[in-house]
Order: C-alpha cells, then structure tokens, then sequence
C-alpha cells in the first residue's frame, strides 16, 4: 500500500464522503458515563495472579 493524495479541501473531502453516503461531520460527542454506584469496579477482592 502507498499514499497517492492528501485531500486537504474541506469541499472536496464533504463531496467525496457525500458521493459514498457518509456524513461529512463527525457524530457529537457523549457525556462520559458516571462509575457504577453499585461497586462494580471495585478491584481490591481480587485473587492475587503468580506467573
């Protein structure tokens, strides 16, 4: 594999994903999600591991 172009044209790049259907924006971001209020992270009963 070898790079043949950069498209740096914001025009062109929105044509070129419009002609394949795919949106031009990237989706919103999402709200980071809270720890679990039931200690589901909670590592310290974890078996010790030897290798």
């Amino acid at each position: 594999m070898r790079l043949l172009a950069a498209i740096e044209s914001e025009e062109a790049i929105g044509a070129i994903l419009g002609c394949l259907g795919l949106p031009a924006r990237a989706p919103p971001l999402a709200p980071a999600r809270s720890e679990p209020a039931d200690g589901a992270l909670d590592f310290v009963d974890l078996p010790i591991i030897q290798r």
